[in-house]
């Protein structure tokens, strides 16, 4: 069963700290906040429904600080990214990025960040919610790397959504568009009617409605950088947003921790396609050709659900069929591009698309059938 939650107040303190653009969401009315990277991340400004509207059919920016970036630098840095990620980054050409899946020797995933080769040669994990600092500092020590590591105060705000174009243009970035998927630029920016500061431009996002987003490494300036933002797309009607449950979702957009909990492999999570397997060694390699081979135990699967709208599933519920619990259900939604109730589950290898089991919300039990992931390949006509 899930528990229902009254409004609680979220208490600051040096161990959850906030973001370098805190001041500007509490002025533009964030409501909701998830920790995250030992941050507030803001989650909602009040009304769930208009900002999913506004980041599928406006645009929206988001505080994303708690996005953190943990840098790699030194002599031996190149060799450190090779053997901590389970992709073939030697290729990656500085001012690119590529997704890069992190295990450890068991083959279970600790993160699945974008990985950034800065424009000065180093290395940046802009990870998701798990103390990858720790890891790299460990494996540094272990194997003698000269390599340093650090979590930067990088203020990471992003601009998503379909008409992200216009605020991007009218912010200055006219070349904007010749830039690949995670490709980046530095370049002077203009903050707030101040001296102009170097920030870097990604085209990247945690969304599918396209945009970018903006790195800046002095965060004393992120209210600074959030207000100019904020300026230049009043024309197209910005406003506040977070990274969109309902939207992700919709799109199989992974969340590390959610989704996945923490004992899960990318195999089973359907990441091969983003693994190198058959590169040299890297931390997990023989633990994940093993479950290759084998096939893995579990699988995630689409889940459409039935009955009356649901929120946001909260935590995850047991996920049964014929009476046997098979594995969990770990997100949920109402979508309203798919007109359904909609989820991802973790289940045993054996379930499979078009299997019907049945899942316990807070209303009672539901029907929930399995569906083939992405979803727009199942539901869309």
């Amino acid at each position: 069963m899930t528990t229902s939650v009254p409004d609680l107040v979220a208490a600051i303190g040096p161990r959850v700290r906030t973001s370098p653009f805190f001041p500007a969401t509490v002025r533009a009315g964030v409501t909701a906040v998830s920790t995250y990277n030992h941050m507030w991340l803001p989650m909602s400004y009040g009304d769930p429904e208009r900002e999913y509207e506004r980041l599928t059919t406006g645009v929206s920016m988001w505080d994303v600080a708690a996005q953190r970036h943990t840098e790699v630098s030194g002599p031996d840095a190149d060799a450190v990214v090779e053997l901590v990620t389970a992709v073939d980054t030697s290729d990656t050409d500085r001012c690119r990025a590529i997704y890069a899946p992190m295990c450890d020797h068991d083959g279970r995933l600790i993160n699945d960040p974008v990985l950034f080769h800065w424009h000065d040669g180093t290395w940046r994990f802009s990870i998701s919610d798990s103390d990858v600092r720790l890891w790299l500092q460990a494996i540094i020590r272990a194997h003698e790397f000269r390599a340093q590591v650090a979590e930067l105060d990088t203020a990471t705000l992003a601009i998503q959504g379909p008409k992200a174009g216009d605020v991007i243009d009218a912010l200055g970035f006219g070349w904007f568009d010749e830039l690949d998927q995670f490709e980046q630029r530095p370049t002077p920016m203009r903050l707030d009617d101040g001296p102009a500061v170097e920030v870097v431009v990604s085209k990247s996002g945690w969304s599918t409605q396209g945009g970018c987003e903006i790195f800046l490494d002095d965060a004393t300036r992120a209210v600074d950088l959030w207000n100019t933002v904020s300026a230049a797309g009043e024309p197209f009607d910005i406003g506040p947003g977070a990274p969109n449950a309902t939207e992700r979702i919709e799109n199989v957009l992974l969340s590390y921790g959610t989704d996945t909990g923490y004992d899960a492999d990318p195999i089973e999570l359907g990441l091969t396609d983003h693994l190198d397997l058959d590169r040299p060694d890297f931390i997990g390699q023989a633990a994940l050709r093993r479950i290759r081979d084998d096939g893995p135990k579990r699988r995630l699967r689409g889940v459409v659900i039935d009955g009356d709208d649901i929120g946001v599933l909260q935590q995850p519920v047991p996920f049964t069929i014929g009476g046997d619990r098979v594995g969990l259900l770990r997100a949920a939604t109402h979508s309203p591009r798919f007109e359904s109730n909609i989820g991802l589950a973790l289940l045993d290898a054996s379930c499979t698309p078009g299997d019907v089991g049945s899942v316990e919300l807070d209303d009672g039990q539901r029907t929930a059938r399995l569906v083939e992931l992405p979803f727009a390949d199942s539901l869309e006509d």
